[in-house]
Order: structure tokens, then C-alpha cells, then sequence
């Protein structure tokens, strides 16, 4: 072999050595995203668009529902409940998705219990304003008078995979 030859050979090495590591390397890197829920695991492993990865992963839990009930509407819901005491009307107005369902429940059935609902009802104002308003989380206030001193109370809703605005913390 001469000198040419042996020259062609070792650029080709280099070349196939070039090859071989680029191929392991987009394996590699196939593989890991597969994992991780980014890539298609099948071949040719194409990477999701963010648009799939939204649908198969949302972000904000709801966020996408269409709304069939809104916050007011609830919240007039939950003061009827009260107003008509109607123990049962008055818990459905509660997101079970809350972390505080059960302790609101306890407390609903409780003053249900104790006949303080009508009492309730006049505690609750007919009209909540609203503070802030996201995807699936909302937070309404209504102004509380207490020893001629206004005070912000909050009220808290979940939207549910209904579309249904729930109360999460009252």
C-alpha cells in the first residue's frame, strides 16, 4: 500500500469512528427523552411539539375546560343553600378537588346541625368582587364589617374538570 492509500484508509476510519459516535450519541439522547416523556418511542423517536406535550401533560390541572358555572354562580348557589337550608345543595357548591373539602364539609354540617344556616346566610353578601382570576384558580373578597371596621374576606374556587367553578376555602 502506498502512502495515498493509507491516507484514504485512515480518513475513512475517521469518518466511520465520526459516524458511529454521532449515531450512539442522537441513541443516547433518543433514549433519555423517551424517558422523560418528550419523545415518541417509536422509531424515528420524533421529539413532541409543545402543543403534545400539553395535551399529554397540562401544566395547570383544568385549564383548558370550558366554563359551564362561574364563581358568582356558585357562590349565589352556596347562599340559596344557606338561605333555604339545604344541607345537601350547600356541600355540592364544594370543590372535592380542594385540600380542605372534608374540614369544609365538617363545618357545613356542623352549622347545618346547629340550624345556623340562616345566620350564615346573613353573614354572606349578595355581591363577592373579584381579586384575581387564572386558568383554573379564582379568588373573590367581599368587605366584612366588624366593630365599624371593614375588614377583606376572602373566598376561594377551583374549576373542576366539569367546567364548574367550586368553592375551595369559604
Amino acid at each position: 500500500m502506498n502512502k495515498k492509500q493509507i491516507f484514504i484508509v485512515i480518513i475513512i476510519l475517521i469518518l466511520t469512528a465520526a459516524l458511529v459516535w454521532l449515531c450512539a450519541n442522537w441513541w443516547q439522547t433518543k433514549q433519555l427523552k423517551i424517558q422523560q416523556g418528550l419523545a415518541n418511542d417509536k422509531f424515528p423517536y420524533k421529539d413532541y411539539t409543545q402543543e403534545e406535550l400539553n395535551k399529554m401533560h397540562p401544566q395547570i390541572k383544568n385549564a383548558d375546560v370550558p366554563t359551564r358555572t362561574t364563581p358568582e354562580q356558585t357562590y349565589a348557589n352556596f347562599r340559596e343553600a344557606l338561605r333555604m337550608n339545604n344541607l345537601d345543595m350547600a356541600i355540592e357548591q364544594l370543590s372535592k378537588e380542594s385540600e380542605k373539602y372534608e374540614e369544609n364539609k365538617k363545618t357545613l354540617e356542623q352549622a347545618h346541625g346547629e340550624g345556623k344556616f340562616l345566620e350564615a346566610y346573613k353573614e354572606y353578601p349578595e355581591k363577592i368582587e373579584k381579586e384575581s382570576m387564572y386558568e383554573s384558580t379564582a379568588s373573590y373578597y367581599y368587605l366584612r364589617r366588624a366593630n365599624e371596621q371593614a375588614f377583606k374576606t376572602h373566598i376561594s374556587f377551583i374549576k373542576n374538570s366539569n367546567g364548574d367553578w367550586k368553592i375551595d376555602i369559604f
